[in-house]
């Protein structure tokens, strides 16, 4: 097949990195893949580099520079005199048209609800199938009380939710929609030794180590993170215990800044390897309140290393870490009326795994299992079956 993938940007982030592997592994399984970034400037080269071999083709407004920077000036004139600023994705549009014939596609798989209200009068058009992947983003407003983004969805041969919490919402909301099924999101790491990892951050080789790895937002929890680390710290002085925290962002220098006085706290900065730092873990956390929260890549990441994550029940993590296969981590409630992690939850979880080894290597165990389930062949397998169901009703549709 030739299948474009296009996403909000290249960036890191659970539906941009998913997105990323996603074409590397069909390019490898056999398919003509190109990747179409929505937003040219928002590029992370050097992870690109890393995560797309060179025969994916990265199209963008940026192969166009002299048209992108009039399409922008066009954009804010509009802006000016209070009309639309449509002029930039009319252009985009235009560009996409122009790829999708140029290089023959046969079905496009979009990847952010930006994305998909770019692609989809696109494909109306041509009378190509769209795969619609829902990566939080429409879970998020329907909590918002939006309905505004139906018809969108409904020019989807296909709609792929990435846990099964979003596609319940999504069915409940919608009893019409296309065909939705539950794709959980594979990850592709590399296996590092711990040892390697702690040295180069000088850690001792008896600290206990906690992480986390997300995008540098503030709604992922990074300071529940750091405060509940410091209160572990208290109750356990004569444990050497370790906090890194793995990304990078003017949100987290500032949380750097701020806690820079304290010599357990690791700030890593931005990196292009975090599953070297992960290696490093004993346990990995994630104490997000992001209200789109789905399926995130750090927790499945944290699991194919074998470490046990402490993480809050939203979204699809309770799928993550309470399978039927027994549980690989421990679930932090969120405050009702705030919508925050419950602070003393995380902390007493991160004292129950520094204080119960028992515990602590069931879970581990029990990690190992369950990563099984998303690897990224795994994934691409069903995205390829989805396809294919895709270009069969077209072509029925059709005839």
């Amino acid at each position: 097949m030739r299948i474009l993938i296009s996403t909000w940007s290249l960036q890191v982030g659970g539906g941009e990195v998913l997105a990323m592997n996603l074409a590397a592994e069909l390019q490898r399984r056999g398919h003509e893949v190109y990747v179409f970034n929505q937003r040219a400037e928002l590029i992370d080269h050097d992870l690109v580099a890393r995560l797309l071999p060179p025969q994916v083709k990265v199209l963008s407004m940026a192969d166009n520079p002299k048209s992108t920077f009039w399409a922008y000036k066009i954009n804010a004139l509009q802006g000016l005199l209070g009309r639309p600023a449509t002029f930039y994705n009319q252009r985009q549009q235009a560009y996409l048209v122009e790829c999708l014939l140029r290089y023959k596609i046969d079905v496009v798989s979009s990847h952010a609800t930006v994305s998909d209200d770019i692609c989809a009068p696109v494909v109306e058009r041509l009378g190509l199938p769209l795969v619609i992947t829902e990566h939080g983003e429409y879970t998020k407003f329907l909590q918002e009380g939006r309905r505004d983004f139906l018809p969108v969805l409904q020019v989807a041969k296909r709609i792929l939710a990435v846990s099964d919490y979003c596609r319940h919402k999504l069915e409940r909301a919608f009893p019409s929609l296309p065909p939705v099924q539950t794709v959980y999101n594979g990850v592709i790491t590399e296996a590092h030794a711990a040892e390697t990892t702690r040295r180069a951050l000088a850690i001792p080789a008896e600290a206990f180590v906690f992480g986390m790895v997300a995008r540098g937002i503030e709604d992922k929890g990074w300071r529940y993170a750091v405060q509940a680390f410091q209160q572990v710290k208290a109750a356990l002085p004569a444990r050497a215990l370790r906090l890194v925290l793995v990304g990078g962002s003017p949100y987290l220098k500032t949380l750097a800044d701020e806690y820079a006085t304290d010599p357990d706290i690791i700030f890593t900065g931005q990196v292009p390897n975090p599953d070297f730092y992960v290696a490093g873990f004993d346990v990995g956390l994630l104490p997000t309140y992001f209200r789109a929260e789905a399926l995130p890549l750090a927790i499945i990441e944290y699991m194919v290393s074998g470490k046990p994550s402490i993480a809050t029940r939203v979204g699809g993590i309770p799928e993550l870490l309470e399978p039927s296969a027994g549980h690989t981590g421990q679930l932090v409630d969120i405050e009702a009326e705030t919508y925050t992690p419950k602070l003393r939850m995380l902390t007493e979880a991160m004292v129950r795994y520094c204080t119960e080894p028992v515990l602590y290597a069931a879970h581990a165990a029990h990690c190992r299992q369950a990563s099984q389930e998303f690897s990224m062949a795994a994934c691409a397998e069903h995205y390829e079956q989805a396809f294919s169901a895709a270009l069969h009703s077209t072509v029925n549709s059709a005839t």
